[in-house]
């Protein structure tokens, strides 16, 4: 009887065993592997972006030719588009890195692990958005310079502008006014409490004092 219960444990606990070792293994190479290599500025991209929509500005707004303004246009769009995808990476987290810090602590109770995982999501959440309101925002506005400050552009171009300047504007108000369910509850826990001077912080307990996050 105890040989047979023996060979059932190595049958069935072990390959179990070796699964949640298998995983915890798979999150640390993908989390290796996932990591930039190097980082010359955390606003590198933002900058890029920039520069491109600046290019496409002075094009746009200086030459005369409509088939270069539409190229400019493109130009203009791209850099947007890049300036959104910097902002999106300078506030998304490490998400393989920050699972595996947050698995690896010990003696930590169910409710600070759930607090810690719910606030990453918060914060994935948070960085979508933000990069979403500000790319439509900049879309909207440069949509609408095109269409009434530029010279010589046709009324269907107007037209197109406006439309897609009004589709990005729905998009800009749509992200400045919902939050997720987990970016609510992120928010919610590093709002600072002025009057007790206490600030529950996402993965390190309590924070004394008094300290303020950004909101948007």
């Amino acid at each position: 009887m105890k040989t047979f219960l023996l060979i059932f444990l190595i049958i069935f606990a072990l390959p179990t065993y070796a699964q949640k070792m298998t995983a915890y293994k798979f999150l640390k190479q993908k989390s290796l592997e996932n990591k930039p290599e190097a980082t010359f500025n955390k606003y590198e991209d933002i900058i890029s972006g920039s520069l491109a929509f600046a290019i496409g500005n002075i094009g746009y707004f200086t030459t005369d030719s409509s088939t270069l303004k539409i190229a400019y246009s493109g130009v203009q769009t791209v850099g947007i588009i890049g300036v959104g995808h910097g902002i999106y990476d300078f506030y998304y987290p490490h998400f393989e890195s920050r699972l595996l810090e947050l698995l690896s602590r010990k003696k930590m109770t169910r409710g600070e692990l759930a607090d810690g995982y719910v606030g990453l999501l918060g914060e994935m959440d948070r960085a979508k958005r933000i990069s979403v309101l500000w790319s439509s925002s900049l879309l909207t506005m440069q949509y609408a310079l095109n269409a009434f400050i530029s010279k010589d552009v046709s009324q269907d171009m107007k037209d197109i502008y406006l439309f897609l300047g009004g589709v990005n504007a729905i998009i800009a108000t749509y992200s400045y006014f919902y939050k997720s369910d987990y970016e609510e509850y992120y928010t919610h826990q590093t709002r600072p409490k002025v009057g007790a001077f206490i600030m529950p912080g996402i993965n390190e307990g309590t924070k004394a004092g008094l300290s303020f996050t950004k909101s948007w």
